[in-house]
């Protein structure tokens, strides 16, 4: 498997480029500056905007490490998930974007989206990043001639923890564990990113992961 990471400086594209070349997947990283540029496969440095179809081409995947994770870097209307969708459409090259849980239904009525409920407190500059998320995704939704999916953390990704190595997915509904728990660590987000990979997720849906934590 060839995949391309966008952002694979970003910390979290970072960890994608390494844990998937420690599987033996072969990472094209794209880039817009040489900073921090890890792994050993192909290097691409380009405004994200400037990049072609030409240089994924030979990918089975683009992994998005950008768009949701860190939204408020870009306006609205320049995030790169957006040049991406165009210069894939059509294409036998499929999107994996790192989402969010504000798009993420509360329950299986999915009547109710997270960011539109009263139980998770928010304080105000989450609240501006999830509104931009759950735009961003209904944007996303529209589209149909690019074979996309989204994984979604679940409401805390903790970056600090070094994490179980368990996990487990789940739809477009948000996870929580029997004690009401809805965590993971970054480690293991990265890890069910590149397994989701190989297990080639259904199009056009969101798929939403969380940890599990060991006794």
């Amino acid at each position: 498997m060839r995949i391309a990471v966008i952002g694979a400086n970003s910390s979290c594209g970072k960890k994608i480029v390494l844990k998937a070349e420690s599987q033996g997947i072969k990472v094209t990283s794209i880039v817009n500056s040489f900073s921090d540029v890890v792994g050993n496969g192909k290097l691409i440095v380009k405004d994200y905007d400037e990049v072609v179809f030409d240089d994924v081409k030979d990918c089975h995947y683009v992994v998005d490490a950008l768009s949701f994770l860190e939204i408020t870097r870009f306006s609205s209307d320049e995030l790169p998930v957006w040049h991406f969708l165009e210069i894939l459409k059509n294409s036998t090259v499929k999107l994996l974007e790192l989402g969010s849980a504000a798009f993420l239904f509360t329950d299986k009525t999915r009547q109710k989206l997270v960011v539109e409920s009263d139980s998770v407190i928010l304080d105000d500059r989450q609240n501006k990043v999830d509104r931009l998320c759950v735009n961003a995704f209904k944007r996303l939704s529209s589209c149909s001639n690019v074979d996309w999916s989204v994984l979604c953390p679940p409401l805390l990704l903790d970056e600090f923890s070094y994490g179980s190595g368990e996990y487990e997915f789940s739809d477009n509904i948000l996870p929580v564990g029997i004690n009401g728990d809805s965590f993971i660590a970054l480690n293991d987000y990265i890890s069910a990113c590149v397994e989701l990979l190989k297990l080639k997720p259904k199009t056009h849906s969101c798929v939403s992961v969380r940890g599990i934590r060991l006794n």
